[in-house]
């Protein structure tokens, strides 16, 4: 399933235990969130910018299509455009790691002025530093659900700030270049039951 614009639509990946991944349409883009528990509460909702900012504060989304793999993996793959930025995002439900891993891209013919990934945190989040030498990053945590967002690699960091978290790569690089960074979304299924 592809969507350009979806209207009032939602587009949705329904991991069960592991909550549901929602996209909807929200003036030139998609915001999405993640619905958790029983309840289906959300727990991470995409910030996202106006139409008139150049290098918004999450990829500015404007198609996502769903794809089910051979090996049973369920995909969202995302892109967009703002100013002179092309991003691309896959959302990537990985049952048997207890997560959704989220990798995102994003290519410029010139230097981007920023790059990140900022989400409300609704519900009780805590946040630590990671373990890893990076100690410009944290580890975010909804203990009550079995929640833990935490970055891929070391070259991602993560920040949170009141009740918002942003996820952006450590370095962006000085002319025309491809940015990659990531994050993972980890989830205990025995506290987030269905």
């Amino acid at each position: 399933m592809t969507v350009i614009h979806s209207g009032s639509d939602l587009v949705e990946l329904d991991g069960g235990i592991y909550g549901r991944l929602v996209f909807q349409w929200i003036g030139d883009r998609f915001q999405h969130c993640w619905l958790m528990g029983d309840r289906q509460c959300k727990v991470l909702e995409s910030v996202e910018s106006d139409h008139s900012t150049h290098w918004p504060v999450s990829p500015p989304l404007q198609q996502v299509h769903r794809q089910k793999f051979a090996d049973g993996r369920d995909v969202m793959f995302a892109v967009g455009m703002a100013g002179r930025g092309h991003w691309s995002v896959s959302y990537t439900l990985v049952p048997d790691l207890n997560s959704w891993v989220i990798e995102l891209a994003c290519s410029s013919p010139s230097q981007p002025k920023q790059l990140s990934s900022r989400y409300q945190l609704l519900g009780d989040w805590t946040d630590a530093p990671t373990a890893s030498t990076n100690s410009s990053s944290c580890i975010c945590t909804m203990p009550d659900q079995g929640i833990q967002v935490e970055p891929l690699s070391q070259f991602t960091r993560l920040a949170v700030d009141k009740n918002e978290l942003t996820i952006a790569p450590h370095d962006i690089g000085q002319q025309s270049t491809t940015t990659q960074w990531g994050f993972r979304i980890r989830i205990d299924p025995t506290r987030n039951a269905a």
